[in-house]
């Protein structure tokens, strides 16, 4: 699933907190209103009266507040289990494109990092429009439960979500039969729990088949492979890394559509790769079901896809993915939105074409996009190096940061399955074209671990860190 957190009022105490420090400073206020949501609500204040007390009292609360009981357990948990984790939040200034703005983001996401939350995307929403810019987050992330604390919010996001309410005297009016309330964090993963056991004692009642597929795949395999190797040749380094037995997990890079055909060609193992359902839905969608493929629905449940990944792994089989969950590459909507936004010296239809000739990387663009927003380089050099985004990065940032841009983040499904059930992953990395003639393509593979009991965010930032070397040792760096 994928879970929407709030933070202020969810994983902080903002009841609590208004109402200690609030007294504090409003002294003379006598008839609190404790069942007010904000500090004008609660102590009857103009909102310059507020601003005031927050300018005073806000640094503390964003640096050093403790995170509610049991959060960090919770969504440990949820990870582990497979789930998504976004955070999505309205806190103060966030979404001001200024220093400011960038301070604020900055303090949250050191919070966040110092409490040890793992989550897989952050996203923030203005304060004046925070109900209408969550809806529609949710909505575009197909998000299927918010944890939320906010009463406007929630009325809004129940449309197309489940909510969890956190309880607070500040939202206790009726939500509806349809939302879930909750008086501390632990009971949400007692929520999730109950409906997961549920949902998977419903799809045992049909027997699992490990080898309903081996045989379309075997044949795909062997009739694919020569003609691959034969038109691509691809270098393939390391193939005795990958066990010829027991459960595997085989993870790397993503940058082409065929970017599991190399690693197909490296192994006799029938191996099941998660891929989305967009492929199933087009012209090959019979090829991808009869090979064994894992439909995965970025917008539907995609719990269902990490259980049947979970299944071949029980038996000790091998399931192929792409931590990154996209290709990294820009897309052709975002570089439309880039021209809409800079109106760059030459006409779109120039820009698009050189873009789309560089082809540059996704996780380079966001480090230059982010650079740009931040303010450490104008409008002027952000458009200048979209064109040679590569070479601009390689310039102007350490060596550490450019070679951590060459990959988008890792999601933990991964890690979390190996845990599970004690697979050994294999990373490899794939570079190069799939241009008949080229003959640069080439995938290396590394050697295998186990998670076992490592906590998940180390472990998955030990997977990038070693496919992030096999993808230097491959150009060569």
């Amino acid at each position: 699933m994928k879970i929407g957190i709030d933070v202020d009022g969810v994983l902080t105490n903002l009841e609590e907190y208004q109402l200690k420090y609030g007294k504090k400073y409003f002294k003379n206020v006598n008839n609190v209103n404790e069942k007010g949501y904000d500090i004008c609500e609660i102590f009857h204040c103009t909102k310059e009266e507020e601003k005031k007390f927050w300018t005073k009292y806000i640094w503390k609360y964003c640096l050093i507040e403790p995170i509610v009981k049991d959060a960090k357990k919770v969504i440990d948990n949820l990870k582990k289990d497979g789930h998504d984790i976004y955070i999505i939040t309205s806190r103060a200034h966030t979404t001001e494109e200024n220093a400011l703005g960038s301070l604020f983001r900055k303090m949250l996401e050191t919070w966040l990092r110092k409490n040890g939350i793992i989550y897989d995307g952050i996203y923030y929403c203005s304060e004046s429009q925070g109900s209408n810019e969550k809806y529609q987050i949710c909505k575009d992330l197909g998000i299927d439960i918010m944890i939320e604390d906010n009463e406007e919010n929630i009325n809004k996001i129940k449309e197309i979500a489940t909510v969890i309410c956190i309880n607070a005297k500040y939202n206790q009016s009726d939500l509806g039969n349809t939302v879930l309330r909750i008086d501390n964090f632990s009971q949400v993963y007692d929520i999730l729990h109950q409906e997961n056991h549920e949902d998977k004692e419903i799809d045992e009642v049909e027997k699992f088949d490990k080898d309903r597929h081996r045989n379309g795949y075997i044949i795909a395999r062997n009739i694919g492979t020569p003609v691959f190797k034969l038109l691509l040749k691809p270098t393939i380094i390391n193939k005795q890394y990958i066990p010829k037995q027991g459960p595997l997990i085989l993870c790397g890079n993503h940058l082409h559509v065929w970017d599991q055909f190399p690693v197909i060609c490296s192994t006799n193992r029938v191996t099941h790769w998660m891929s989305k359902k967009e492929y199933f839905d087009g012209k090959m969608g019979l090829f991808f079901e009869k090979t064994g493929a894992i439909c995965v629905d970025r917008y539907g449940d995609a719990h269902k896809s990490f259980d049947e990944a979970l299944n071949y792994l029980e038996i000790g089989s091998a399931v192929g993915l792409f931590p990154e969950g996209t290709r990294n590459h820009l897309k052709m909507q975002k570089i439309q939105e880039i021209y809409n936004e800079i109106e760059p010296f030459i006409s779109e239809e120039a820009f698009i074409t050189r873009l789309k000739e560089q082809n540059p990387l996704l996780s380079q663009f966001e480090v230059l996009y982010k650079l740009y927003k931040n303010g450490d380089i104008s409008k002027q050099e952000f458009t200048h190096s979209l064109f040679h985004i590569d070479y601009f990065l390689k310039c102007n940032l350490s060596q550490e940061e450019y070679e951590d841009s060459l990959l988008l983040p890792f999601k933990y499904g991964a890690v979390s399955m190996a845990q599970k059930t004690n697979a050994i992953i294999v990373p490899f990395a794939v570079t190069g074209d799939y241009e008949i003639g080229n003959d640069n393509l080439m995938v290396r593979f590394g050697e295998g671990f186990t998670v076992g009991d490592m906590p998940l965010e180390d472990a998955n930032c030990e997977l990038r860190s070693k496919v992030l070397t096999l993808l230097k040792e491959n150009k060569k760096m």
